[in-house]
C-alpha cells in the first residue's frame, strides 16, 4: 500500500506517469515503483493502424500515440472495445472509439489502442467472440508491449454495450494486470453467466459504470452497484455510477469523467 505525500511538499508520485492525473491528491512513496515495458521502435505521435498476425489470420487494430510521449519515459494504456456493428463495421467502429477518446488522451497523456470486432461467420449484426477476442487482444497488448514504454502498472480497459459485456468479465478475471476499468452502457449479466463475479476478483480494482436512465440497461447496471459494495467496494471511493439522462448512448464528456475517477490507480494497489 502506498504511504501519504501530499503534492504540496514536492514530492512525485513512485509510478512517475500518475503525476499527469488531473485534481491529483495521492498516496505514495518515494520509491520508484514503475515497471515499464521498455518497448521501442514505434512511431509516434498520432494515430497509427497496425496488423499483427495471429495463428492464420491478420488482425488490425487502431492506436492513438500523444504528442507527450517520450520513449524514456512509460506512458499508461488504455483498450477500447466497441460495441456491436453491422456485418464488416468493426474497423470503422474500432476507429470512432479512437475518435471518441482521443481528447481526453491527448489532454491527459495516455495512449489508447482499438481492437475491431470480426464477430462470428455470417453474423450481422457482429458482436464481440470472448474466446478468440481476447486472445487476439493479448497479442494486441504483447505487440505494444514491444514497441512502446508502457506503464505496466497502468493499463485500462473500457468497453461500450457489448465491448462493455465483455470487458467485465475480462478485467475482474485479470485484476492483477488491470489497474481499473470502465464501462458504459452494458452490465455483469454476461461475466456472470461464465462463473466472473465481483466477489472472484483477486482485488478490488477501482471500476467507473456509466449508463443513462433511459437505457434497457440502466436496471441492471444500478444492481451491479449494489453487487459491487456489497463484495467490498466503496462508493465513490472505488466504484462510480455515472447515471446521465440518455438513453444507450455515448456523452461526449464520459471519456473525461471515467479518467478523472480511475487514473490514479494502478495494478499495485
Amino acid at each position: 500500500m502506498l504511504a501519504l505525500l501530499l503534492l504540496s511538499t514536492g514530492a512525485v508520485a513512485s509510478v512517475p506517469s500518475l503525476n499527469q492525473c488531473p485534481d491529483m491528491v495521492f498516496t505514495d512513496s518515494m520509491e520508484v515503483d514503475s515497471i515499464p515495458s521498455n518497448g521501442n521502435g514505434g512511431g509516434f505521435p498520432g494515430n497509427f493502424t497496425r496488423t499483427i498476425t495471429v495463428g492464420n489470420d491478420d488482425h488490425t487494430f487502431y492506436y492513438y500515440i500523444p504528442s507527450s510521449y517520450q520513449p524514456a519515459e512509460p506512458m499508461p494504456m488504455m483498450v477500447l472495445w466497441s460495441g456491436a456493428v453491422n456485418a464488416g463495421g468493426g474497423p470503422a467502429a474500432a476507429q470512432d472509439m479512437i475518435d471518441y477518446w482521443q481528447p481526453t488522451a491527448e489532454t491527459h497523456d495516455f495512449i489508447i489502442v482499438s481492437q475491431a470486432i470480426i464477430g462470428s461467420q455470417n453474423c450481422d449484426p457482429c458482436g464481440w467472440v470472448p474466446a478468440s477476442d481476447l486472445n487476439i487482444l493479448d497479442f494486441i497488448l504483447s505487440d505494444m508491449d514491444s514497441r512502446y514504454n508502457l506503464e505496466n502498472t497502468r493499463k485500462y480497459v473500457w468497453g461500450f454495450s457489448a465491448g462493455g459485456f465483455v470487458q467485465h468479465e475480462n478485467a475482474l478475471s485479470h485484476a492483477d494486470y488491470y489497474a481499473a476499468y470502465a464501462i458504459s452502457g452494458a452490465h455483469l449479466g454476461y461475466a456472470n453467466s461464465v462463473g466472473t463475479f465481483p466477489s472472484s476478483a483477486s482485488r478490488k480494482l477501482p471500476v467507473y459504470l456509466s449508463v443513462g436512465q433511459h437505457d434497457g440497461h440502466h436496471a441492471a447496471a444500478l444492481s451491479d452497484v449494489s453487487t459491487f459494495t456489497a463484495d467490498g467496494w466503496r462508493l465513490n471511493h472505488n466504484i462510480w455510477f455515472d447515471n446521465f439522462v440518455g438513453g444507450h448512448q455515448l456523452p461526449n464528456d464520459v471519456p473525461g469523467k471515467a479518467w478523472e475517477k480511475i487514473c490514479i490507480s494502478t495494478n499495485l494497489e
